[in-house]
C-alpha cells in the first residue's frame, strides 16, 4: 500500500455573514517543504495570499506537505528497524516531529478554517502507529481526512443551509499531457455524485467544469409535478510547490526527464445568491467559479 489507504466521510460548516458574499475554497498540497528542490518564493508568495484572504477563505490539504519518507524508503526502513538503537529511533522520530512543527507554524493562520488535511504518499510514520500527517492535523486541530474522503460543505446563512459535496483523493499514477492528468480526476466522477472532485500527486494544476448533470426533483408547482435541476461538477487538480529544475540540484523529475509543472494552488469561489420566485418564495442557490 502506497499510502495509509484510509477513507473518510466529513462534514464541515462554512458560516455566511450575507448573502451575496464570495468564500474562496483554496486547494493546496505537494508542497515538499523540506526539500532541496522546494519552491521557497512560490510557496511565501502563497502563504502571503493566503494570509490576505484569510477572513473569506477556508483551506483543504491534499497531502504530501513534507518531502519525508516515500513508499519504498518507508518500506525500506521498516525493514531495518529492528537494527536501530533506541536512541537513533528517538533522534530520528525528533527530527520527524519537529520538521511538521515546524510547518504547522507556517500555516498555523489556517487554524479554525481548515476543512481537512489528506494524507499524501510522502509522510513520516512515528513509534505510536500514527503518521506526521495525523500530527499535523493534530496541531491544526483539524480533521485527518485519509488519503480519500468524501467531504459535504454546508454553507450558513442564519439557519438558511445549502450544500456541496467534494470527493477528494491524493492522487495516484501520472500522465505526460496536462489532458491524461485531468482524465484521471474525471474518472472520480464516475463513482461519486459530487459538486467537485479533487485530486494532487503529479503537480499539475488546474480547475476545469465537468458536462452538467441532469435529475429530476419533485415540485408540486409545475404542471408535471417535476423539476429539472442540473448540477455543475468541477474538476481540480491541486498544483505543487516543488521545483522541478534547479541549478546543480538533484532530482528525481530531473532523472526521469519530466518537465517542469505549473506550481501554485487552485481554488474555487462560492456565493450563495437569493431570488424572488413570487412575492412569498425566496430562492436560494451556490453559485461556483473555478480559479487556477
Amino acid at each position: 500500500m502506497k499510502t495509509s489507504g484510509t477513507f473518510t466521510l466529513h462534514r464541515f460548516t462554512i458560516p455566511l455573514r450575507k448573502i451575496g458574499s464570495p468564500v474562496k475554497l483554496i486547494f493546496f498540497g505537494d508542497v515538499h517543504r523540506d526539500s532541496p528542490t522546494h519552491a521557497l518564493s512560490h510557496w511565501k508568495e502563497f502563504l502571503r495570499y493566503a494570509k490576505q484572504n484569510v477572513a473569506n477563505s477556508y483551506f483543504i490539504g491534499m497531502g504530501d506537505y513534507l518531502d519525508a519518507t516515500s513508499t519504498s524508503e518507508r518500506i525500506g526502513l521498516r525493514s531495518i528497524k529492528h537494527l536501530l538503537h533506541d536512541t537513533e529511533r528517538a533522534a530520528r522520530e525528533e527530527r520527524s516531529r519537529k520538521c511538521v512543527e515546524d510547518f504547522a507554524n507556517e500555516i498555523g493562520f489556517m487554524k479554525g478554517r481548515l476543512v481537512g488535511l489528506l494524507n499524501g504518499n510522502h509522510y513520516h510514520e512515528f513509534e505510536d502507529g500514527t503518521n506526521s500527517d495525523q500530527y499535523l492535523c493534530r496541531l491544526l486541530g483539524c480533521k485527518y481526512l485519509g488519503v480519500s474522503s468524501f467531504v459535504r460543505l454546508s454553507f450558513d446563512n442564519h439557519g438558511s443551509s445549502l450544500t456541496l459535496d467534494g470527493w477528494l483523493h491524493h492522487g495516484a499514477g501520472g500522465a505526460r499531457l496536462p489532458g491524461g492528468s485531468v482524465n484521471r480526476v474525471a474518472q472520480m466522477s464516475e463513482i461519486a455524485e459530487a459538486d467537485f472532485f479533487a485530486s494532487g500527486h503529479d503537480h499539475r494544476r488546474g480547475v476545469w467544469p465537468c458536462n452538467p448533470r441532469l435529475s429530476l426533483e419533485a415540485d408540486h408547482r409545475t404542471p408535471s409535478g417535476l423539476r429539472l435541476r442540473e448540477r455543475q461538477g468541477w474538476l481540480i487538480k491541486s498544483g505543487s510547490f516543488l521545483a522541478a529544475y534547479e541549478d546543480n540540484v538533484a532530482s528525481y523529475n530531473v532523472d526521469a526527464g519530466r518537465g517542469p509543472c505549473s506550481l501554485g494552488h487552485a481554488e474555487l469561489e462560492v456565493r450563495m445568491t437569493r431570488h424572488r420566485a413570487k412575492p412569498d418564495v425566496d430562492v436560494r442557490a451556490l453559485e461556483v467559479r473555478g480559479i487556477a
